[in-house]
């Protein structure tokens, strides 16, 4: 065997693909790397190596670009950089595949797949779907490329990331844990694209915490242990067990803790003729200090099961623990019945990633921790470092985020607070998915622990070499049904991977029902159908009520109907409807401007001063206004990005300031247009104002740049999660600096049009715009979260909500219910998706 140690020197090969030469990486607390050096060979896999916390993702995010280093060199091809942009690196030939997929969830299958590709590999935005869906077909992947990538499960997620660094022909891949989410089949199939591309001189950095991978597919390995090398060399010089103790600095003997030998008790946890949605016709006890396991080939119905026990779903059958009969309808009423669920996806559906390990440890025992209804912070931290005590949990402080944490010390921290809670069953999906030898240990132990203290153990595993070793007994289970219940010695890997594999008794309709009831794709497929459906009847939706709210005026008072009526109504919306998309370019980022309203006004006045002669003044007075408002969302975009200032802040300090210089400009309202330039400005075609068919122009321009460009799926996928939208390669600072100068601009069209519809410069103009373009972005159905919006919808909005305000003038309302009306609607837009999205959790379809 040979090891090297931290001191030894990287051989230099001047063929290296990709070459690190002394990173450092340091975050407060912790030196996350310390003089790291790494060499990817062409046509080589290089494993990367150590416990969780080591500091390999850290490097290989600094080799993707999305980790700064502190210190040291990257050489990618043939270059020397001392840092890379994540879009630098995909046009440099790197790609990669992150453990935690870094797909923006708002975003289609089709634009994340585009967004990840570099400039030379990408299709026309035309046959995209089509090149995809040929893509997929290829590589034999059932997955839709219409779909939504926040409705597909993680493995598909996986999947999709792993195809679009395939289809980049790299020469130079990093697969950060990309098994951890796959079954066996598909782990095979990945094997052999690795094959494939080794064959055609692509280097290969593999990131595993399974040593039979790496002894099945590595040639190379390098091993991290606290930010330093420790060992490398060739893989054929190490045995499994060498490589374990380098990886942990100690010899690991005992892996899994000793199995229950008491004859088993009364049970804990018995379940008769469960059956749902994916599975049928279960039925197992889980007695005292027991462990159940649940294994089979992945989309068989085990997982399906699983949560079904925590309450994700309506099921059939009978579930008792200690003896009692309870329910499981809801989340919420397994966890009252003492059931605990841990999902597989730890940041997506089991913790509260953005915040603290003590606030995710405390969740499950709020009553203790403030049993009066107020924060008792001493004993948050008291029962926190109480739940972890038995845990290496790497962190500066209990205050860090959870996101910030290693897979491992997210799963030690999720276990923690399940313990906390004292449940009776603990259901616990892939227990070390992403986890370290030495971390496998500890959560082995734990869930030993737990089992022989009275609690019900279920785990779901796809490591058949774990369910071996941790479990009293294992169901496997084939096409929803069991198709084998091993025990005790029974429990071998040959048996699992042989009861999954060789079934044959689930081939009844029923059976067939099973399995088509739970398969991947249509996970997918099908939310993303109705979200499809659901962006095309909006719009439609908001102008048949403008239409039922213009008749019914109409019917009141026919003037309402009257040309000149209808013609200043409709330049109106035309205001309103610019407005409208210049928040919904910032909102759709996860911000919000509340200078559209002052950079209104500060355009009214700039076009007034060159109103008076005629119509090329008129246009130099249009440029200048509509470059002003420009720069000042420039200036919001820098103060956000640049000096770290909220959005809300940075825009309403802005929004003071154009208002102040609008008012220096105009002191009074001055600058009447002449006639020519009304004329010109308020030109009709059949009443219609051109200024409203210039905004729909603007309108359907916006949706071509959300829906069908470059631009857009950046915009898009920031607002959605700006992490992982960095890590796509999306330049997410100049994106918002671009959402904000955008937004200027539009504001200031909109304060042209204004001016069209009032002909005289007034610096008090436009105020209230600020909350109608709010109010309309909000009707429009966009995300106030970000990530999403429909720009045909918010036109749609902005001429309900003119045309609602236009029509209380005929109804004799007070002016006071047009603010009022504006509430009702944020209200009402706001409530009804949270409401929607509880009927969906409580059907089972979230």
């Amino acid at each position: 065997m040979t090891t090297t140690t931290t001191t030894t020197a990287m051989t230099t090969d001047q063929s290296a693909a990709l070459r690190l030469d002394g990173i450092g990486k340091s975050y407060p607390g912790v030196r996350a790397l310390d003089g790291v050096s790494l060499e990817l060979l062409p046509g080589r896999v290089h494993a990367i190596l150590g416990e969780n916390g080591a500091g390999k993702s850290t490097l290989v995010g600094i080799a993707a670009g999305s980790v700064v280093p502190d210190q040291g060199t990257i050489d990618l091809a043939g270059q020397t950089h001392r840092r890379l942009q994540p879009g630098q690196a995909r046009a440099q030939g790197l790609a990669i595949v992150y453990q935690t997929p870094a797909l923006a969830p708002t975003l289609t299958v089709v634009d994340a797949v585009l967004t990840l590709l570099p400039a030379d590999k990408k299709p026309a935005r035309g046959n995209a779907t089509a090149w995809l869906a040929g893509l997929f077909t290829d590589l034999g992947l059932p997955i839709d490329p219409g779909a939504v990538v926040g409705d597909l499960s993680q493995r598909e997620a996986h999947l999709i990331e792993i195809a679009a660094a395939l289809a980049c022909d790299p020469q130079v891949l990093v697969l950060d844990e990309p098994t951890e989410a796959l079954g066996a089949e598909e782990t095979s199939w990945l094997f052999d694209k690795v094959a494939e591309l080794q064959g055609r001189g692509t280097a290969i950095a593999y990131i595993t915490h399974r040593i039979p991978e790496v002894m099945s597919i590595a040639q190379d390995l390098t091993v991290l242990r606290d930010g330093r090398v420790v060992g490398r060399g060739d893989v054929s010089e190490f045995t499994a067990d060498e490589i374990v103790t380098m990886i942990i600095g100690r010899s690991l003997e005992t892996t899994f803790p000793d199995k229950a030998s008491a004859d088993p008790g009364t049970p804990v946890l018995a379940v008769q003729g469960l059956a749902g949605p994916g599975f049928r016709d279960v039925s197992f006890e889980v007695p005292r200090g027991q462990i159940l396991g649940l294994a089979g080939v992945e989309g068989n119905g085990q997982r399906e099961l699983l949560h079904a026990l925590g309450g994700s779903g309506t099921v059939q059958g009978v579930v008792r623990v200690n003896g009692a009969e309870v329910s499981i309808r809801s989340h919420r009423a397994a966890t009252a019945s003492g059931v605990v669920l841990l999902p597989g996806d730890r940041l997506g559906t089991a913790m509260f990633g953005n915040l603290s390990i003590r606030e995710n440890v405390v969740a499950s025992a709020l009553g203790d921790a403030m049993p009066v209804g107020w924060t008792r912070r001493a004993r948050e931290y008291e029962l926190t470092r109480e739940a972890i005590d038995d845990f290496a949990v790497k962190t500066a402080t209990l205050e860090s985020t959870v996101v910030s944490l290693s897979g491992g010390s997210q799963q030690k921290v999720l276990l923690a607070r399940a313990r906390l809670a004292n449940p009776r069953v603990l259901l616990v999906e892939d227990p070390t998915q992403g986890v370290d030898a030495g971390a496998r240990v500890e959560i082995y132990s734990c869930l030993r622990e737990l089992a022989s203290s009275g609690v019900a153990v279920v785990v779901l595993s796809t490591d058949a070499v774990e369910l071996e070793g941790l479990c009293d007994r294992v169901l496997v289970l084939s096409r929803g049904a069991v198709a084998a219940d091993l025990r005790a010695g029974e429990i071998t890997e040959r048996a699992i991977i042989g009861g999954a594999l060789l079934a044959d008794h689930a081939t009844s309709e029923a059976a067939e029902e099973a399995v088509a009831t739970q398969g991947a794709p249509a996970r997918g497929q099908a939310p993303g159908r109705r979200r499809r459906r659901g962006a095309m009847i909006q719009p439609v939706a908001l102008l048949a009520l403008t239409g039922l709210v213009a008749l019914a005026t109409a019917s009141r008072d026919a003037a309402f109907l009257q040309p000149l009526n209808l013609s200043q109504l409709l330049l109106a919306s035309a205001v309103l409807m610019l407005v409208g998309l210049a928040q919904l370019v910032v909102v759709i980022t996860g911000g919000i401007d509340l200078s559209v309203g002052s950079v209104v006004a500060l355009s009214g006045v700039v076009v007034s001063f060159h109103a008076d002669g005629g119509a090329g003044a008129l246009a130099i007075g249009a440029v200048l206004a509509i470059a002003a408002g420009a720069a000042v969302g420039t200036v919001n975009g820098l103060l956000v990005t640049r000096l770290q200032v909220p959005a809300v802040i940075a825009t309403l300090v802005s929004s003071v300031a154009v208002l102040g210089l609008a008012q220096v400009l105009r002191p009074q309202p001055g600058g009447a247009a002449g006639l020519d330039v009304l004329n010109l400005l308020g030109a009709t075609i059949a009443t219609v104002p051109v200024l409203l068919v210039l905004g729909l122009l603007v309108t359907a321009g916006m949706a071509q740049v959300l829906q069908h460009t470059a631009l857009g799926r950046g915009l898009r996928a920031v607002g959605a999660d700006a992490v992982k939208a960095n890590r796509m390669g999306v330049p997410v600072l100049r994106t918002r600096v671009i959402a904000m100068a955008m937004s200027g601009a539009l504001s200031a069209g909109a304060g042209i049009a204004l001016f069209a519809q009032t002909g005289i410069g007034d610096a008090n103009s436009g105020q209230a715009l600020t909350l109608a373009s709010v109010t309309v972005i909000v009707i429009a159905g966009v995300s106030i979260f970000g990530g999403s919006g429909s720009a045909v919808s918010v036109a749609a909005a902005a001429l309900l909500l003119q045309v609602i305000t236009n029509a209380l003038a005929f109804l004799s309302w007070s002016i006071a219910w047009q603010y009022w009306i504006q509430g009702i609607f944020v209200i009402v837009a706001a409530v009804l998706p949270m409401l929607a999205r509880r009927a969906r959790m409580r059907s089972g379809q979230s």
